[in-house]
């Protein structure tokens, strides 16, 4: 990343520094912390502030996505990089685990956000551990016709196949008044990944509208919208659609 010349003072870099420090914790919402929202003021109001806090992001390979009033500001990982999650990392998943797992978290996505005009808008979103079941069971015949084209040939979405065969052998197993799930069923592995986004800061649970139920945050809306082009969350979007579009 390159910036204009300016000479920035030790104390313009460790302010900067300071910033993406807050941006690392994605919990932190500026409107609590004073410092954290002068910080965010100055970087959507003076350039070359904002300069040295995207190349303080960019040597930690990050991508600033957004200073958001609320939200704060928005750091996406780079692929591959350091701080970058990806499912195959966690100690405690086998194949079948991950592949659930991945399958929960575009599903809330595509069932949030179907439409580019859903990922433009910033009303909150509301969802549900059951709601996100039903979503992918109702679609599992819809998914089967899916993985063939016209011709009957298979279409190469090979790991988006073999997620929905598995979750689709797996119980539901309902949230009970105390919120407790089976191990091996699909409502457990659909709060893990709401949950995960909780911790994330892209999600809140919203135990008054009742057991199991999460609202997500505008910074999940942008999120996703960096990562909208991967072919099952396009797939699982297009199936949405059609199923809305039925409803009307």
């Amino acid at each position: 990343m390159t910036t204009a010349a300016y000479a920035y003072s030790t104390a313009d870099l460790a302010d900067a520094a300071a910033l993406v420090c807050f941006g690392c914790q994605p919990r932190l919402r500026p409107l609590g912390i004073p410092r954290y929202r002068d910080l965010l003021q100055r970087y959507r109001l003076d350039g070359p502030f904002r300069g040295a806090a995207d190349a303080v992001a960019d040597g930690l390979e990050l991508d600033v996505i957004e200073a958001h009033q609320v939200e704060g500001l928005i750091l996406h990982p780079r692929e591959g990089t350091w701080l970058s999650y990806r499912l195959k990392d966690h100690p405690k998943l086998g194949v079948k685990d991950r592949l659930v797992l991945g399958l929960a978290h575009v599903a809330i996505a595509a069932r949030a956000y179907p439409t580019p005009a859903d990922l433009e808008e910033e009303s909150v979103k509301r969802t549900s551990l059951t709601e996100v079941d039903d979503f992918l069971r109702r679609l599992t015949d819809r998914l089967r016709e899916a993985a063939v084209d016209a011709d009957g040939l298979a279409v190469p979405h090979d790991e988006l196949q073999a997620a929905w065969k598995v979750y689709a052998k797996l119980p539901p197993s309902r949230p009970t008044a105390t919120g407790r799930l089976s191990e091996s069923s699909t409502q457990r592995v659909i709060k893990e990944a709401l949950d995960w986004l909780v911790e994330q800061g892209m999600a809140y649970r919203a135990d008054e509208l009742g057991v199991g139920h999460y609202r997500l945050a505008h910074r999940f809306r942008v999120q996703v919208r960096e990562a909208a082009a991967s072919a099952a969350f396009t797939v699982l979007c297009d199936l949405r659609r059609a199923h809305l579009a039925e409803e009307d």
